[in-house]
């Protein structure tokens, strides 16, 4: 990690140090049950821990608020969130019981009593959040339909991905969607052709 901490000054040395020992944690869980694709297991960091880093950039992630992470998996990005923001509360959704009881065992290692894990397809979830976070789970525009019903009003969308914007965003979908370039961002060392879209819902 040591290499990333010029880009992010407001990231404080314990939190490096949680995030290293997540790395550990996700690596050691991985060789048991499927979190990270085996392919992504090299320069994980780089593929699966430094895309999520710039959220201390958006303005969406402040203080008190209640944020849902859809289809976490392995805990991402929801668990590095957690970790970068201690005073916002984050809800780890997922679907399979295996990967949840992992989700619920970092949770407990790394100490973050912001962060709860629940196992429940999102279609049967009955909560509101005031922002609701995802990465890779499905088309953007497919995301946006399947969280509107949790979402508060005047909630907000935070969503990685990669691809081409015109294919990303359909025209009333972007007019609502800024678009956080991370291959911009890392000065084109990382993250090629990644992206945050942050869409007011």
């Amino acid at each position: 990690m040591e290499c990333f901490k010029s880009y992010f000054s407001t990231i404080t040395d314990p939190q490096w140090k949680l995030l290293e020992c997540y790395c550990e944690l996700l690596l050691k869980w991985n060789t048991k049950i499927n979190l990270i694709s085996r392919k992504g297991i090299e320069g994980m960091k780089e593929k699966h821990i430094l895309p999520i880093l710039p959220a201390v950039e958006l303005a969406c992630f402040v203080n008190g608020i209640h944020v849902l992470d859809v289809g976490t998996g392995g805990g991402i990005p929801g668990l590095i969130l957690a970790i970068l923001f201690p005073k916002i509360h984050f809800t780890l959704l997922d679907s399979v019981q295996k990967k949840i009881n992992v989700v619920a065992d970092m949770i407990r290692q790394l100490e973050l009593p912001n962060a709860e894990a629940i196992c429940m397809r999102l279609e049967v979830f009955p909560s509101r959040f005031d922002v609701v976070v995802g990465r890779g789970v499905t088309q953007f525009k497919d995301f946006l339909k399947l969280v509107r019903p949790h979402l508060k009003h005047n909630g907000k969308v935070a969503y990685w991905t990669g691809g081409n914007l015109e294919t990303l965003l359909t025209p009333g979908i972007k007019k609502h969607t800024k678009v956080f370039d991370l291959e911009q961002f890392f000065h084109h060392q990382y993250c090629e052709s990644k992206k945050i879209l942050c869409h007011n819902a």
